[in-house]
């Protein structure tokens, strides 16, 4: 249709010129916000009338579908070009457009060539230019309006309080009601001596409170994420093509209590991390642990996606990851990871499922299908939990549920068929990797690569993190042709050992240990924050008295005050407890030795020495060796 007019109404579909391929809807309208949501995903956004109209000017937004009470009619449409001809003629051929005298003549003449069986009088004619001059020449003034009261009910001043009381009092995540604004106006009204006559009635308010956006209303009552999932439709589906073209990966809080494997104790639930293949909807990678979502986690979960292949299990390099969008994913650790794999990172809206819906299902089949029938559930909600007592049934440890859960997985999920693919996701994909085989590592390439970067220097051959020296005699050697600073490879869950990147040759890595592997044999970097706190604490005469042993002795009482009553008193420290059984035992040995005295131990590796290794193509030096 030619010269189609167009307004902002919801429904009205458009793109912008320099993203043809992404296309959003309005959803809603009001006077100084126009809120419009991606077709594809459901993400929200907004933008003011005034710019929408600039950019739709300028023709930076498109349209690509508009209602039909958008889309002017033919008969709308002729009767707008029709007043639009009479117009244009006055204003380009008139010296005084709204002239009686000239009009005349010009309208017989027009009314003539457009064959106007009703031609228009000069007073009518001048009142559309001088309306078609004050709306900025659009074309849309011209079109006829409904007959109704134009003029304002009350003074502005009315309004003025009507609108404060509105954002005051009713806009309040507590229950207000019209009555509530109406009690405020009153109390206005009086203050400022202006006549009760004026107030507006309580259906007014209710009309005026109505014409609110329902999306802001339930955003301040319920909040942006309630808001967000009601008004959001579920959104175009995103397409994969092929296995491993996308990934969605995300971290849920399971329903279940675990316990400690030595006492037994109820220690929490725990999380699980977890990667899905979008286009077979196979899992490809996995990480259970106690430990919140962060970029550790993520890391580990990718290391576990990388490597399956080696397993004979689903899993491999991806094409686009879609991570969480948490504060913790915002370093350097996984750009970097998905730079050296080639991998595209497109993070998420915080609480947006639609952008992982497929990664949220999954989560919803593993609560019903095997969670929840476990012991020490804690069902999804207290009115389904009842009288179940959750901590006193528990009696599943974190390495029982990890089996379980990785057996439901293989042998129940991978073949169950899917309702969208209608086939299971193991069978697809194995289909799909037939003709094209995905790339993988192996687990010494992804135990290096899967690390957090941080630059440090180099002393006596040494590099200090985190108050934790790490050794090896290559070090010395890069000291010695000069270079102070280089690239840190750490693993956040276990502080033993380190690489580090040659910063002549990045082919070439340097295993690094600790000088203290009594004190870092499977520690993890939130252990090792915790104990340094309690270190801060001591006094300059327990050092002295204690000496080299300072953090196996405070590393010995932490565990003893998170086995003491952890969860109860500091919660924050609840991942730390499945550390305990391995490490206690080793700790007690070499603190109360009976073959030594503590002040005359010294400090001896008790594990046994990390293996040379080698990355892929990257030789890999310890002590100055390959």
């Amino acid at each position: 249709m030619d010269n189609v007019l167009l307004t902002p109404q919801p429904g009205f579909r458009f793109y912008f010129k320099e993203h043809p391929d992404y296309i959003f809807e309005i959803g809603s309208v009001t006077y100084n916000d126009i809120r419009y949501a991606a077709i594809a995903g459901g993400k929200s956004f907004s933008i003011t009338p005034n710019e929408f109209e600039n950019r739709y000017k300028e023709g930076e937004i498109l349209c690509v579908f508009s209602p039909d009470k958008l889309m002017i009619n033919p008969k709308h449409n002729s009767e707008i070009h029709r007043k639009e001809r009479y117009v244009i003629s006055a204003l380009q051929t008139l010296k005084s457009p709204t002239s009686p005298q000239h009009l005349s003549k010009l309208i017989e003449h027009i009314s003539t060539e457009i064959k106007d069986p009703t031609p228009p009088s000069c007073r009518t004619v001048a009142r559309w230019i001088t309306k078609y001059k004050n709306f900025s020449q659009n074309k849309l003034c011209l079109q006829d309006k409904y007959i109704g009261n134009h003029h304002l009910r009350f003074p502005p001043e009315v309004y003025q309080i009507l609108n404060q009381a509105i954002n005051e009092v009713y806009l309040k995540p507590e229950y207000r009601t019209g009555k509530d604004v109406q009690a405020y106006m009153l109390g206005r009204f009086i203050e400022q001596g202006i006549s009760l006559e004026q107030l507006p009635t309580l259906r007014s308010i209710q009309r005026h409170i109505k014409k609110l956006d329902p999306y802001i209303k339930l955003k301040i009552k319920k909040g942006s994420r309630i808001a967000k999932k009601t008004f959001q439709a579920a959104g175009k589906s995103i397409i994969s093509p092929f296995a491993l073209y996308m990934v969605e990966i995300d971290t849920h809080y399971l329903d279940i209590i675990i316990v400690d494997p030595k006492n037994k104790v109820a220690l929490g639930r725990p999380f699980l991390a977890c990667a899905i293949d979008v286009y077979s909807r196979a899992i490809v990678g996995t990480y259970i642990n106690m430990y919140p979502p962060s970029a550790a986690t993520t890391l580990e979960t990718i290391k576990n996606m990388v490597t399956r292949p080696n397993h004979k299990l689903p899993g491999g390099i991806p094409s686009i990851i879609i991570p969480d969008n948490g504060i913790e994913f915002k370093n350097n650790s996984l750009a970097r990871v998905c730079e050296q794999l080639k991998i595209t990172l497109t993070p998420s809206q915080v609480g947006t499922p639609n952008n992982k819906p497929h990664i949220e299902r999954f989560f919803s089949t593993l609560t019903h299908g095997i969670l929840q029938k476990l012991p020490g559930t804690t069902f999804s909600n207290p009115i389904d939990r009842g009288s179940y007592n959750s901590n006193k049934i528990a009696q599943l440890t974190l390495e029982q549920l990890k089996q379980y859960i990785d057996t439901w997985i293989h042998d129940v999920y991978h073949k169950s068929i899917h309702h969208t693919t209608g086939r299971s996701p193991i069978i697809m994909w194995q289909d799909a990797i037939d003709d094209i085989r995905p790339s993988f590592l192996t687990d010494i390439d992804a135990k290096i690569l899967c690390r957090r970067p941080i630059e440090r220097s180099i002393n006596h051959g040494q590099v200090r993190v985190d108050g934790i020296s790490y050794f090896s005699h290559s070090l010395t050697t890069l000291q010695a042709q000069g270079i102070k600073t280089v690239t840190v490879l750490i693993d956040d869950l276990n502080l033993n050992e380190v690489y580090v990147v040659d910063p002549n040759n990045k082919d070439v890595v340097i295993q690094a240990d600790s000088t203290n592997q009594n004190y870092t044999f499977g520690l993890s970097r939130v252990t090792h924050l915790e104990v340094q706190k309690l270190k801060k604490a001591q006094t300059r005469s327990d050092k002295q008295r204690i000496g080299p042993m300072s953090d196996l002795y405070h590393l010995y009482k932490l565990m003893h005050e998170i086995q003491n009553n952890l969860i109860k008193h500091k919660p924050r420290l609840k991942p730390l407890t499945l550390e305990l059984p391995k490490q206690l035992k080793k700790v007690e040995e070499q603190l109360f030795s009976k073959e030594k005295d503590l002040s005359e131990q010294s400090v001896s590796p008790i594990n046994i020495p990390t293996p040379i290794e080698k990355f892929g193509s990257l030789e890999v030096f310890k002590h100055g060796k390959i």
